[in-house]
């Protein structure tokens, strides 16, 4: 965590401070990346930034803390504007995320450096805390009317599926940007094959809506 002297600097020093450190860290690995190139891409003494981070390690964990959190924040919006439809999120976050003819959020496409950069690299770990698979801070906004089962573990597990068919989409779009609506309409399946299930109907079911036997 930085230093509260690190939190009481000029908002625009202490941008130029982050600026310079994920320039550093979306150029190479973690292991090579140098706290002289960031000190003076941000224009601060060597001194200065010791009084904000202990070190390295401090400075990489509080990027990636701050990126979990902007993702989660992202998410939460999204969820309200669709008064808690859990299956609404995905193509929502889309669209936050990836635009049609190719521009992306810049924020997505720095962690995403990042994280080729440094395969293999447990980014949770690194940021310092394991975080949890549906923070409370979604789960709260979650309108669970229709759902099996309104209990945290269950709605961690939709979540999870959700996400899963949203990374893939963002992530195959960011590589061919011309498969943004052809991605778009993937996503939107996957997700109605997860709010549906995938088993076809039972045959007594069937029967019973057509007034047949039960």
């Amino acid at each position: 965590m930085p230093t509260s002297t690190f939190f009481r600097l000029p908002e625009e020093k202490r941008q130029r401070l982050l600026d310079a450190a994920w320039g550093e860290f979306t150029q190479v690995r973690y292991a090579d990346a140098s706290i002289n190139k960031i000190i003076q891409g941000a224009r601060i003494s060597r001194g200065s930034f010791y009084q904000y981070f202990t070190d390295k390690d401090e400075l990489f964990a509080y990027l990636l803390g701050d990126m979990w959190a902007y993702f989660t924040q992202v998410l939460e919006e999204v969820l309200v504007k669709s008064q808690g439809d859990l299956f609404a999120m995905p193509l929502a976050a889309f669209d936050r995320f990836v635009h049609r003819g190719g521009s992306a959020d810049k924020r997505l496409l720095r962690f995403i450096r990042v994280m080729q950069r440094n395969q293999g690299m447990d980014m949770q770990w690194m940021a310092g805390e394991e975080r949890p698979i549906l923070p409370d801070q979604l789960a709260r906004h979650i309108d669970t009317e229709g759902l099996q089962s309104g209990e945290h573990r269950f709605l961690e597990h939709i979540f999870f599926l959700l996400m899963g068919a949203l990374i893939c989409a963002v992530m195959t779009t960011l590589r061919k940007p011309d498969q943004w609506e052809a991605q778009r309409d993937i996503l939107q399946q996957r997700v109605d094959i997860i709010r549906r299930g995938s088993l076809a109907e039972p045959e007594f079911h069937r029967e019973s809506d057509e007034g047949g036997r039960t």
